[in-house]
């Protein structure tokens, strides 16, 4: 829905400070949980097609606090059940009835209208004595707003569903329950999170990777510019430093050129790569270059992939270069990759170097002298590159 190439990520406080800015009625919450709901729907729809895609008999269990981030995986729940009609959904309140928050009671009553007798409401004590399997958890017990300490009821449910064995993806909406400015001991260990509308650092801390799960950004909009929105970036009251990119920077890419113009116009790059140990590398390097639509690509290789490799791709510019005695990249390299930058838009060096001194070395060399935008991946992350970079 948004219109950037990118979007902040925010502290829960600042996530907090912005959404209350921009949600500033109870019309403006309710549109936000349904355009969740849909998309955490979509969203576990896709992933689910990496095990073989959702059962026409889905079977979901659904874990619902008593505000927003319970509303939005009852709507999810809602939205899957919608296109299934042979689907099933438990639903555990974390919290009794008449504590549900306004919009998660409406959700809740939603839910009930809709799915009928498919609609079973569930307690911990029967989910244990069953023991039933489930296609897909949807936890949406606590918000970004959540402090310690948690409950022993919670920390109990939390801990019993991430050991079931028989539920086959885990989802957390917005972020996993028990995480958040301060974690509690135990926290849903979730396959994928579904960051709603502000990616919340803490989904980010390398140390919570394995509650997490793989983490994917829902676009509801919150930083749309034709809605008035901005970004809460340097110089604001929140400032952001880290970005999520969007798909939309790639959008440019999906127009039509204009006639006049050839593959000059459309930038060239130069990518450096490969070893004899590890050849494969720089051609995926290659083919993902070529799919984004540069104009021209040079590659520099070992020599004696060079013929190889352009009886593959002809369309690109093959340099063999000379190699050390462990098959890297040798420090003759460097005049070859020299004589070309000049004509180029862009370097890449690093996809399957390997770790020989010389040719660490010799990124060293390259980092420090290149006069175009470079990118430094794979074996050439190393400290003595960056210094010399």
């Amino acid at each position: 829905m948004s219109l950037l190439a990118s979007v902040p990520v925010l502290s829960c406080g600042a996530a907090k400070t912005w959404e209350t800015g921009l949600l500033k009625n109870e019309a403006a919450e309710w549109d936000a949980m349904q355009r969740a709901g849909s998309a955490i729907a979509g969203a576990v729809s896709d992933d689910f097609r990496e095990i073989g895609g959702l059962p026409a008999g889905l079977r979901l269990l659904v874990l619902a606090g008593k505000g927003h981030n319970g509303g939005d995986a009852m709507l999810a729940a809602q939205a899957l059940l919608a296109d299934r009609p042979l689907a099933m959904v438990d639903l555990l309140l974390a919290y009794p009835e008449d504590s549900l928050r306004p919009l998660a009671r409406r959700t809740f009553e939603g839910l009930r209208c809709t799915a009928g007798s498919r609609l079973r409401v569930v307690d911990l004590a029967g989910l244990k004595a069953e023991m039933a399997g489930y296609d897909v958890c949807l936890d949406g017990v606590f918000g970004f707003q959540f402090r310690p300490p948690l409950a022993a009821p919670m920390a109990e449910l939390l801990a019993w569903v991430n050991t079931h064995p028989r539920i086959r993806l885990r989802a957390a909406v917005d972020l996993p329950s028990g995480l958040g400015a301060q974690n509690a001991g135990t926290v849903f260990r979730a396959d994928f999170t579904y960051a709603t509308g502000v990616v919340k650092s803490p989904v980010l801390d390398p140390a919570q990777a394995a509650c997490v799960g793989r983490l994917r950004y829902l676009d509801l909009g919150f930083f749309n510019p034709v809605a008035g929105v901005g970004d809460p970036g340097p110089g604001s009251a929140s400032p952001a430093t880290d970005y999520i990119l969007l798909s939309s920077i790639l959008t440019s890419l999906t127009q039509l050129r204009p006639s006049i113009s050839d593959k000059r116009t459309y930038g060239h790059l130069l990518v450096m790569g490969g070893s004899h140990h590890y050849p494969g590398a720089v051609m995926l390097a290659v083919r993902a270059a070529l799919r984004s639509g540069v104009g021209l690509v040079t590659a520099f290789v070992p020599e004696k992939f060079a013929p190889e490799y352009a009886a593959t791709h002809p369309e690109v510019m093959w340099v063999g270069c000379p190699v050390t005695s462990t098959g890297g990249l040798a420090a003759g390299s460097l005049p070859l990759v020299r004589e070309r930058w000049g004509r180029a838009s862009a370097l890449l060096v690093g996809p399957g170097l390997g770790a020989d001194p010389q040719t660490t070395a010799l990124v060293g060399q390259i980092a420090g002298e290149a006069s175009v935008p470079l990118v430094l991946d794979a074996d050439a992350l190393r400290p003595e590159v960056m210094a010399a970079a």
